[in-house]
């Protein structure tokens, strides 16, 4: 599926993560190269390292303080503690960062799905309400419990309105009262009338500065709906800004955790994520798109992995839905993982992927050097991939079961055929042949590589699952 090698198309990183702290990676990445060749640091060598780290962290808007703190840290690990055998220092320095961002922006809160009640804070033009519609569908969708959203928002035409077209079709319950001007009065009635779903998430009006009847109005609603958690919502647009817009929020009703939201496109999120990590309030989820299903559960561990290239595989799984076949998941990791890769497990490969989302929403969570290098591909590689996902698949309906089972006899009348079939040129169709030989090469040496095997095992936890790995 992968653009070939003849392809002029620039490789460079992408995705979500990539892009909302766009440069990082290759800046840290930077830093880490000092140590290429060197077998052990010199005190001059770990402050060059620091000084070079501390750069990236700040260039892309991480709060100061804590950008000191970290690189001095860092360059207190270098000079104590050992590599261990048979680790390259690069790695070792690699390592000591992911380790030290993790620990910089906590661990993750675990909320029980059951008996809340969330009331949704924050600025205006912050994506509030489309991200109470997301958390809704969220809670909906991952732990198939009776969620309820009431629209408390008074001060803006067709919140209402919006949030009701957001959760079209979800089984959500939408309560709000359009005519009604006093929030308190919906928030006490839409208690009575759902109360007694799972979860009831209220959004409330934003402003662009915390007025006094904003304040006001917030407090009285926080008294009635006495809410089990209280959320702020934030643009990751608002850099280190962040960190005193949480304080402010957290005097009024005690936040006890944040969303950072349009985490998609501003090289500013590096100081909406660190300045939010520096108040207590937590981290919960991130936003990264403007569909209902694009609100991702904060995880720092997985996140930080993502955004230095390490890959998320746990992420990638968790994006698989409801629907998705697991028996027939694990069948064709198995032939994959045996070398064994027909164009009926190309096809299979290619239905899951479409069921999982958009390739470059699946490839951000891949590790840069995995399957030769395909969660680095640039955005128009992955473009281009999405197409030929589309493609191939009517091609391949075009062919015969044991075509597909034994591509080797696809000689020139079969391939005109196909191509007939399938309204599109021969030469498209040596080209799946073409990937497909390429992908069938990449399986087998998987195949031949233990280290890599094992890496597939832990980091997918399926030890009690018989890959036909040997």
């Amino acid at each position: 599926l992968r653009p070939s090698p003849s392809d002029n198309v620039q490789t460079t990183q992408s995705g979500p993560v990539a892009m909302a702290l766009d440069g990082l990676k290759r800046r840290i990445t930077g830093s880490v190269g000092l140590l290429k060749g060197k077998r052990k640091v010199d005190e001059e060598t770990a402050k060059d390292l620091s000084r070079s780290l501390r750069k990236a962290l700040l260039e892309a808007d991480f709060n100061v303080r804590q950008s000191k703190e970290l690189t001095e840290r860092i360059e207190r690990r270098m000079l104590e503690e050992e590599p261990l055998p048979g680790v390259k220092l690069e790695t070792h320095a690699m390592n000591l960062i992911y380790t030290e961002l993790v620990r910089l922006l906590g661990h993750p809160r675990e909320i029980l799905p059951h008996n809340q009640t969330i009331l949704m804070v924050g600025l205006y033009g912050q994506g509030k309400t489309t991200t109470t519609a997301k958390l809704a569908d969220w809670w909906r969708r991952r732990h198939g419990v009776k969620v309820a959203v009431i629209e408390a928002d008074v001060h803006r035409p067709g919140a209402f309105e919006q949030l009701q077209q957001l959760l079209e079709g979800t089984n959500v319950d939408v309560y709000g009262e359009p005519e009604e001007q006093d929030a308190a009065k919906i928030v006490r009635n839409g208690i009575i009338e759902i109360g007694n779903a799972d979860v009831v998430i209220i959004d409330t009006a934003g402003r662009d500065s915390l007025d006094e009847s904003l304040r006001e109005e917030l407090v009285e609603i926080a008294e009635i709906a006495n809410a089990t958690e209280r959320f702020l919502v934030i643009d990751a647009q608002v850099g280190q800004a962040a960190g005193p817009v949480a304080e402010t929020f957290h005097g009024l009703v005690g936040v006890t955790g944040t969303i950072v939201t349009k985490l998609d496109g501003t090289a500013r999120g590096g100081g909406a994520l660190s300045a939010v990590s520096a108040t207590g309030a937590p981290i919960i989820f991130i936003g990264e798109g403007e569909k209902v299903q694009d609100l991702e559960k904060f995880e720092s561990d997985r996140f930080i992995s993502r955004l230095l290239g390490l890959g998320d595989i746990k992420g990638l799984i968790d994006l698989a839905p409801g629907d998705l076949d697991q028996e027939e998941a694990a069948r064709l990791a198995q032939r994959l993982m045996s070398g064994r890769f027909t164009l009926t497990d190309m096809y299979s490969q290619m239905e899951m992927m479409s069921k999982i989302g958009s390739v470059e929403k699946m490839l951000s969570h891949l590790p840069d050097a995995m399957f030769g290098g395909m969660g680095n591909m640039s955005t128009a590689q992955k473009r281009q991939m999405q197409g030929n996902l589309e493609k191939y698949r009517v091609i391949m309906d075009s062919m015969t079961q044991g075509e597909k089972d034994e591509p080797i006899v696809l000689k020139s009348s079969r391939i005109r055929r196909i191509a007939r079939g399938s309204g599109v040129e021969e030469k498209d169709v040596k080209d799946l042949l073409a990937q497909w030989n390429r992908s069938r090469k990449m399986m087998r040496g998987m195949k031949g590589d233990r280290s890599f095997r094992r890496k597939m095992k832990s980091m997918m936890d399926v030890d009690d699952i018989d890959l036909g790995m040997g």
